[in-house]
């Protein structure tokens, strides 16, 4: 849809990421770069690897991974505007080894053992089967590859308001997870955590948070709004972000690397844990 007919009324019925898409946000998964460079450091991934991203939004892990690492990238998501805005960026950025798609999570569109590393960020979190979709996950990656995984989960425990809130914004019912939730998860009798290392998110400031949305709102695009819209959507944009900072602040995220167990492995008897 052409931006100077997108009505107040379209905008007051989108969710947080049809919002993405339309202001062009910059979606990172939980850790921003910080993550994709561990993933990529700890993965060994090289040009010829061929890497799956679940839940590309507007192309931030594709392309930073492609500055990394130019390898060959399939990233899908089911938001057509977010993906726009995702090939507008690789291109400008002169990235041909990237190729975006619409699909879904639950039904991948690719052949059994496909893929080197398979990229799920935190979409996990928001599916209703979420075995359904690590299923497919597991499907696509070679035996011998990698599942990477950064799921958030809560520190506190959230109000029931906050979770209606967060969930009416991202049109998901949520049920809130905490990292036992995960952990139990991924007890699977063939597959093994690789690697794992958590992280709590930080408390973001109003005025932080003021600047930020008025440098988003004040992109070129966006003024060819009509006024009644352009408002519309400035209030909502400002209440999703607030939102977000309230419930972010009570939670905290992982980065797990997952790979197949060999069918001769036993099971690893004398652990250790990492000194300070």
């Amino acid at each position: 849809m052409e931006i100077e007919k997108i009505t107040s009324e379209d905008i007051s019925k989108m969710d947080y990421n049809q919002l993405i898409g339309l202001v062009k946000e910059t979606n990172r998964p939980p850790g921003g770069r910080r993550t994709l460079f561990e993933i990529i450091n700890r993965t060994c991934i090289d040009r010829e690897s061929r890497v799956l991203e679940i839940g590309t939004s507007t192309g931030f892990t594709a392309i930073e991974l492609s500055k990394l690492v130019k390898c060959k990238i399939i990233s899908i998501d089911i938001n057509e505007m977010s993906l726009k805005e995702a090939q507008d960026r690789a291109f400008k950025e002169g990235f041909d080894n990237i190729k975006f798609i619409k699909a879904d999570i639950n039904n991948l569109p690719f052949e059994d053992s496909e893929f080197d590393l398979v990229i799920v960020g935190n979409v996990l979190s928001l599916m209703s089967n979420k075995e359904k979709a690590f299923g497919e996950c597991r499907r696509v990656c070679k035996k011998a590859g990698f599942i990477a995984v950064v799921p958030m989960f809560y520190i506190e425990k959230p109000s029931d308001e906050l979770v209606k809130n967060v969930s009416r914004a991202i049109q998901v019912n949520i049920t809130p997870l905490y990292k036992k939730d995960w952990d139990d998860f991924f007890k699977i009798p063939d597959l093994e955590v690789y690697w794992t290392e958590k992280y709590k998110f930080n408390y973001t400031d109003d005025k932080i948070i003021k600047e930020f949305v008025e440098d988003i709102l004040n992109r070129g695009h966006l003024r060819k709004l009509e006024r009644g819209s352009f408002e519309t959507l400035k209030n909502k944009y400002t209440e999703y972000m607030y939102l977000f900072r309230d419930n972010l602040s009570k939670m905290g995220f992982s980065i797990i690397l997952l790979s197949n167990k060999m069918i001769w492995e036993d099971t690893e008897l004398y652990t250790s844990v990492k000194l300070d």
